[in-house]
């Protein structure tokens, strides 16, 4: 069970950044403004993002881009960990109501620093949603990555996401116009077994930003919590990992 261990942490760390949902009615509450602003991306941007409480973890890193083309906009986010390797990779198409996710990879990497990419089995693909209902309603998300088929070796992620109104986050010394979620997560390894996992969350996504905040229950005594700290240019992020290399 030791690489569904690892997937399972590599869904427990990163993947709150990937949304998915359900279909919403067009008379609902407009909420594209709260997801990243893909249109404002074309040079791409990083947002750091720094844990809370937690500072034996360390900062992860997301990059946006967009990447328009003759017949539609995309969006793609490469995710890095402290030590500023590639962990993640999406790319998601734009659309009219929301945001659907074409391509997720997750990538390992051994001892001598060589790096092995596994592709998910997008099965719900919506990525985000652009119209929400004030009562609330449940979106659902999944994603199964295989790691080996013979013995079979999978880790699933299933998610519940409910939307449960307005709320404000302080960001670069100003509150900034939210949008919350309430999350529910299924993690299920299975490895000649299903080996389960739930755990409980809410994120928050800021007025032209996207996700500034979120937090995950793995357990009473284990609590992920990240914020927004910091969003700069690509080559603030070279910067580090050239010193990197050369300590």
């Amino acid at each position: 069970m030791k690489c569904c261990r690892y997937f399972t942490r590599l869904c427990l760390l990163m993947l709150p950044f990937w949304l998915a949902c359900g279909t919403a009615e067009e008379t609902g509450l407009d909420i594209r403004e709260y997801y990243f602003p893909a249109e404002e991306l074309a040079d791409g941007l990083v947002y750091e993002y720094q844990p809370i409480g937690m500072d034996s973890i360390g900062p992860s890193y997301w990059f946006y881009k967009s990447l328009p083309t003759d017949s539609a906009l995309y969006l793609t986010g490469t995710y890095y960990e402290a030590d500023l390797m590639v962990k993640q990779f999406f790319r998601a198409e734009i659309v009219h109501n929301g945001c659907l996710m074409q391509e997720y990879y997750l990538y390992t990497t051994d001892s001598t620093g060589r790096q092995t990419r596994y592709d998910a089995d997008i099965q719900a693909a919506n990525a985000f949603p652009f119209t929400v209902r004030d009562s609330g309603g449940i979106f659902l998300s999944k994603l199964e990555w295989t790691f080996n088929e013979a013995p079979r070796r999978t880790t699933t992620l299933v998610r519940n996401r409910r939307y449960i109104g307005k709320a404000s986050y302080p960001f670069q010394g100003e509150e900034r116009e939210c949008v919350a979620f309430e999350l529910k997560e299924l993690i299920d390894d299975y490895d000649e077994g299903h080996l389960e996992q739930q755990y409980a969350g809410r994120e928050l996504y800021a007025k032209g930003i996207g996700l500034v905040y979120y937090i995950k229950e793995v357990s009473t005594e284990f609590v992920l919590e990240y914020q927004l700290a910091d969003i700069y240019p690509m080559r603030r992020l070279e910067k580090r990992l050239k010193k990197l290399l050369n300590e």
